[in-house]
């Protein structure tokens, strides 16, 4: 093989692999954080005074999973619970926003919230919860894996 063939092989293994790059870079699905990032970021302040009203609390909810029935619940002590006003319970997958859920925090008559897990997808999660009682707001986020 000459010079010029080994030009030629060159320049099309080049072309292919850039072509390959861009077909992979653009059927990659990229999802932020969050669409209002920059919202969230200017309000973060009040985000943390939620953050601290929670650690202010005598007796925190409490979270457990039970892996083998594929469920997680929250256990809010009998004072906290009693003054709930509303509140939202949001389950943030950060490696894709589609697999994002996101419902009312409603409690049964044990105080608990309970959520069937056996349709996420298994990997690392993050629980968001948010409560108000109607003269303070609260936050806590809790790491767990499925």
């Amino acid at each position: 093989m000459n010079w010029g063939n080994r030009i030629i092989v060159a320049f099309v293994l080049f072309f292919g692999v850039l072509f390959t790059l861009v077909y992979i870079s653009m059927n990659t699905e990229f999802s932020l954080v969050a669409d209002n990032y920059y919202e969230q970021e200017l309000a973060y302040e009040d985000q943390l005074t939620r953050i601290r009203n929670v650690n202010a609390l005598d007796q925190k909810p409490e979270f457990s999973i039970d892996r083998t029935g594929l469920k997680v619940s929250l256990a809010f002590p009998e004072g906290v619970a009693q003054n709930i006003k509303e509140g939202k319970v949001k389950f943030y997958r950060s490696s894709s926003a589609r697999h994002d859920k996101e419902m009312e925090l409603e409690l049964n008559e044990t105080n608990q919230f309970e959520q069937d897990i056996s349709e996420f997808v298994v990997g690392a999660w993050k629980l968001q919860l948010f409560w108000t009682d109607g003269n303070k707001e609260y936050y806590k986020e809790i790491d767990f894996v499925i």
